[in-house]
């Protein structure tokens, strides 16, 4: 039975299917921590304050890139 759904669920267009992918995990995440907005907003200000400050280790976008490339590159030789 799950198989048929799945199969009527990838005949779906991509939208679709990342709106049930959304759904479906947030269903195996369980209720939130009651304080879990309070504290992530912490979170934000802090590391947003690091970066102000230049005390947070930074890189371009690019070098992001670069950087999950070669790892990616170094995993696939394991």
């Amino acid at each position: 039975m799950a198989t048929d759904v799945l199969a009527d669920i990838l005949r779906l267009p991509p939208e679709e299917r990342a709106r049930l992918a959304r759904e479906l995990i947030r269903s195996l995440d369980g209720e939130p921590e009651a304080d879990a907005t309070q504290t992530w907003d912490v979170e934000i200000g802090r590391r947003g304050a690091e970066v102000d400050a230049n005390a947070a280790d930074t890189m371009t976008l690019e070098a992001y890139r670069a950087h999950i490339r070669q790892r990616r590159t170094s995993r696939a030789n394991r």
